[in-house]
């Protein structure tokens, strides 16, 4: 009768399971955790991009409306009849340009939209947008005509916020005491006040937005796609009257 203690050996690789198959399951118990905390972490950042690219478009909208109320509003006041006619005439010219200004307020190409490609052509910057078109230009980077349009953009709304310093001095506001003056020009006061705070918060989504963009993570595992950089409304906004014209 052979001993139990020479039983032992034969049975131990049983027991214990030797060979490849234990390793193996050792190394996926240990792996795959970590890459599926791995892959949350990523889809988690990957979704707050895209929600940060969401709520620039937002605060977008809400600055572009805000605009074109200022600029209602000053057109409104001009037509009023309580400013001298040269007044007048300076603040409904200056509104109207910034009323007519087409195209959104920042060409970045984050906006849903056909977009203009300056390559196809040399003067592409003044020709009129195409449906459909599209440029050979990467992703993300804005052409010298999309450059042009939003300085021209920014340009007209800060010429208006002077014409309005200017126009709506502080000599001038006081001589506005009829109820139609004080009516329009408390409305564009207001105007001016939400287009002040629209466009600091769009300013400040755009700002995270890039912080976000421009970590490694981000950069490396390209969490962003294709979405184009976004980038900020910066024209001069500051409609406090002017202390008006002083004497000799």
């Amino acid at each position: 009768m052979i001993p139990p203690r020479t039983q032992a050996p034969l049975l131990q690789p049983l027991i214990l399971g030797d060979g490849p198959w234990p390793t193996v399951m050792s190394v996926l118990v240990i792996v795959l955790p970590v890459l599926l905390v791995i892959g949350w972490s990523l889809y988690v950042m990957a979704v707050r991009v895209d929600r940060l690219h969401r709520q620039v478009l937002g605060s977008r909208a809400t600055l572009e409306a805000q605009l074109t109320y200022r600029a209602e509003a000053a057109c409104d006041l001009a037509a009023s009849g309580v400013l001298d006619p040269a007044s007048s005439l300076l603040l409904i010219r200056a509104a109207c340009e910034a009323l007519d200004a087409e195209g959104p307020i920042v060409e970045d190409g984050l906006d849903p939209g056909p977009r203009v490609d300056a390559a196809d052509a040399p003067d592409a910057a003044d020709a009129p947008v195409q449906p459909g078109h599209r440029g050979h230009r990467a992703q993300g980077e804005a052409h010298p005509g999309q450059q042009r349009r939003t300085a021209h953009r920014a340009g007209l709304e800060s010429d208006l916020s002077r014409v309005l310093r200017t126009v709506l001095n502080v000599p001038a506001r006081a001589e506005l005491t009829d109820a139609l003056g004080a009516q329009a020009l408390a409305r564009l006061d207001r105007a001016c006040s939400r287009l002040v705070l629209a466009r600091r918060f769009h300013n400040t989504h755009v700002s995270e937005a890039r912080a976000l963009r421009s970590s490694l993570i981000v950069r490396v595992f390209h969490l962003a796609g294709r979405a184009p950089m976004p980038q900020t409304f910066d024209a001069d906004d500051d409609a406090e009257p002017a202390p008006g014209p002083t004497g000799p």
